[in-house]
């Protein structure tokens, strides 16, 4: 195991707080046990390794760092006042992976085959982006379009809201014309509203075709213009009418379990 340099250490700290040094470098961070436990057993590309000494020598946590070395992965440690300063969250668990990035080509939906998308529309919360991540993967989603000014999917609070899930589905961001694209090969665009008077209660959709998106905006703004535009249906989640909006993670969550019951097959 090597020692991190003062460069490591720099890369690390610029990954986790700049999308820009993680767009030109390709990599991510992913903190904590959990995650990197899952990252190694899955076999994904993992650039490198940094570990504080204490995690390092607790016996613990030898079979991990034995896996991962066997894997090939470059072992890095630091002391613990340097990982501590290093790391993005308040109490570090000694550990953190430099992982490579999903470079899926730009169009993930080829001609022919029917999926079933989630679009985020301007949800800037990274922690709600990483739990609707997680929830998509979860309820059979195929590809996630990012549109507007969204969060990265790669930002560490996304990483850690989706518990590692963040390389199991396609997320990538469009620009709006990219739907109507979609649109023109048979994509059906439901849109998630608050509004109950111009939209249909969730429950009483009962057919919902192979080629679906399912979008959902932020909780103060939702869907943008360009989105209710472009949209075929607009659906609500029938709550209490004291209760002004679910948080869109929930509504995600809600959303994916009644169209998933109600997809048709592609022969439908």
């Amino acid at each position: 195991m090597k020692k991190a340099t003062r460069a490591r250490l720099k890369q690390i700290r610029e990954l986790l707080k700049k999308k820009e040094a993680r767009d030109t470098s390709g990599l991510f961070a992913a903190e904590g046990v959990k995650i990197v436990k899952d990252i190694a057993a899955k076999g994904l590309e993992i650039d490198a390794v940094l570990v504080s000494h204490a995690f390092a020598g607790d016996k613990d946590n030898k079979a991990l760092l034995s896996r991962l070395d066997r894997q090939g992965v470059p072992l890095y440690a630091a002391g613990e006042s340097e990982f501590n300063r290093t790391s993005s969250l308040q109490r570090p668990e000694g550990i953190l992976a430099l992982v490579k990035k999903d470079v899926t080509p730009r169009r993930v939906l080829p001609d022919g085959n029917p999926a079933f998308v989630v679009l985020c529309d301007g949800i800037q919360d990274p922690g709600n982006l990483g739990a609707i991540i997680r929830t998509a993967a979860a309820f059979g989603v195929d590809c996630l379009m990012l549109t507007g000014r969204s969060a990265d999917v790669y930002n560490p609070k996304a990483v850690r809201s989706s518990s590692g899930m963040v390389l199991e589905i396609p997320a990538l961001a469009y620009p709006y014309r990219e739907l109507d694209r979609l649109k023109k090969r048979g994509y059906r665009i439901f849109v998630s509203q608050a509004d109950r008077k111009s939209g249909m209660d969730i429950g009483k959709i009962k057919k919902v075709p192979p080629l679906s998106i399912v979008a959902f905006g932020s909780e103060g703004k939702g869907v943008s213009g360009e989105v209710r535009a472009r949209a075929d249906d607009f659906f609500y989640i029938p709550t209490r009418e004291n209760v002004e909006s679910l948080n869109v993670a929930s509504a995600v969550a809600i959303s994916l379990f009644a169209f998933g019951k109600n997809r048709m097959n592609k022969e439908a």
